[in-house]
């Protein structure tokens, strides 16, 4: 696949994670790539909702700095994806969310495991990135900067998933569509272990026989199922807007 799919697939991926409530006005995803391994794309610090391709930049994995931003200012947690393509060869896309269903498990104490199959891909116990460990003398807790990004890069470690304290999470990929599909059924496995604790504390988790292989997992599958909502949405939102004599430029 090459870099014009890519970004076309990076768009899509915006709007499929924002049409399954992952996304919020904050967050971000990139993807690396397919012809240099040492830059990685994202779009400059503009809301999810409003990415389109020509807002899409290219930046080097070496020092997270962009390659030509045309006066457009950059995303200042660009070094979150910089230092995990840096530290991880095997991943070509990288989802930070403000998952609001997996920020409890990341504050309370409670491991966020795997308990449904569609989760498989998830470690045992997901990582928790803890900034005060990464902070120094700096205040804020967003990842602004190498250091930061490098001790959120080994947090992860090989896992596709690490938690993010009081933050959210961050989300790796082969591709930016396995990486959307981790992240959904990432924030679905979050609500369906909060559901299952409100029940019962002792809740059964899935083992290390039950995780499914990746390679046997059909992403596009759950990809063109998510993609397709997303159709049907936008197009339920297009008769809404002829219901009410609105055009496509107009606003109520």
């Amino acid at each position: 696949m090459m870099n014009a799919q890519r970004l076309e697939d990076l768009v899509t991926a915006y709007k499929i994670l924002l049409n399954e409530d992952v996304l919020d006005s904050f967050g971000h995803v990139s993807e690396r790539s397919a012809t240099d391994p040492d830059r990685f794309y994202m779009p400059y610090a503009l809301p999810p909702s409003l990415v389109r391709i020509d807002d899409i930049i290219e930046y080097t994995v070496a020092d997270s700095q962009p390659v030509n931003p045309a006066g457009r200012k950059v995303n200042g947690e660009r070094y979150i994806h910089g230092e995990i393509y840096k530290a991880r060869a095997d991943v070509h896309a990288v989802i930070h969310s403000h998952s609001q269903a997996a920020i409890p498990f990341s504050v309370a104490g409670v491991a966020l495991r795997p308990i449904i199959v569609q989760a498989g891909f998830l470690p045992l116990e997901t990582p928790n990135f803890e900034i005060r460990d990464a902070r120094g003398n700096e205040r804020g807790m967003q990842v602004t900067n190498i250091a930061r990004g490098a001790a959120l890069a080994k947090t992860l470690g090989n896992a596709p998933v690490a938690l993010m304290r009081g933050h959210g999470n961050v989300v790796v990929g082969t591709s930016v569509r396995q990486a959307t599909v981790y992240a959904v059924y990432t924030d679905i496995n979050a609500r369906m272990q909060a559901a299952a604790l409100a029940l019962s504390t002792s809740i059964v988790v899935m083992n290390e026989p039950e995780l499914f292989d990746p390679s046997e997992f059909d992403i596009n599958r759950p990809w063109e199922h998510f993609r397709q909502k997303l159709i049907d949405a936008e197009a339920r939102r297009d008769t809404d807007r002829t219901q009410f004599g609105l055009g496509q430029n107009q606003v109520a």
